[in-house]
């Protein structure tokens, strides 16, 4: 029964990717598409012959256009503000440094700058590891395992929109192992 979904899946994109063919080929004529029936009772295409196949005639696809979307007032008397407020030069992860080694330590700070300084509803999304902390910076602290971590940051504006994107920066955690008397986690394991 998978297996039948699946050829039937694998069916329907096919015949999307040839219903969609025209709209590449727009003004280069019909195309010929075969479809014929299986055993199992699935449909296929192609667009070479096949036994019991039919041939089916596509001259050109649906298409759709969306009347443009009207501003609301609150969008409309943003705008000019946003226009006006100077852009960011630069924004740079300071904290951290790349390939910085941060030994014995159970937590980490990442400060982002900016340049120039976070202004008006403006604020900083920091991820670590590819995943965004709560919060809104421009310094985070948050806990850390051993091992290699990536921190980025983006500046965003008060509707969510990206201003300045830093690079993404490399740092690694060293700790004691927690089987070395001298750890803090000897005595006290963190909870599995």
């Amino acid at each position: 029964m998978r297996a039948t979904r699946l050829t039937r899946s694998r069916s329907l994109v096919l015949a999307a990717l040839i219903c969609a063919a025209p709209a590449a080929l727009a003004g280069q004529g019909q195309i010929t598409v075969y479809k014929w029936v299986d055993a199992h009772g699935v449909i296929h295409y192609s667009d070479q012959p096949h036994a019991n196949a039919r041939k089916v005639q596509i001259t050109g696809a649906q298409t759709y256009s969306a009347p443009p979307a009207a501003a609301g007032p609150s969008l409309s008397a943003a705008a000019p503000q946003a226009a006006s407020a100077p852009a960011y030069r630069s924004c740079t992860i300071a904290q951290p440094h790349d390939q910085q080694m941060l030994m014995n330590a159970y937590k980490a700070t990442a400060v982002v700058r900016t340049d120039p300084a976070l202004h008006g509803d403006n604020h900083v999304r920091l991820f670590f590891d590819g995943r965004q902390l709560p919060g809104h910076g421009p310094s985070f602290t948050f806990p850390v395992n051993r091992g290699q971590h990536t921190v980025s940051a983006v500046v965003v504006d008060g509707y969510g929109q990206i201003l300045c994107e830093t690079s993404t920066v490399t740092f690694y955690v060293h700790q004691p192992s927690v089987l070395n008397p001298h750890s803090p986690l000897y005595h006290h394991p963190p909870p599995r």
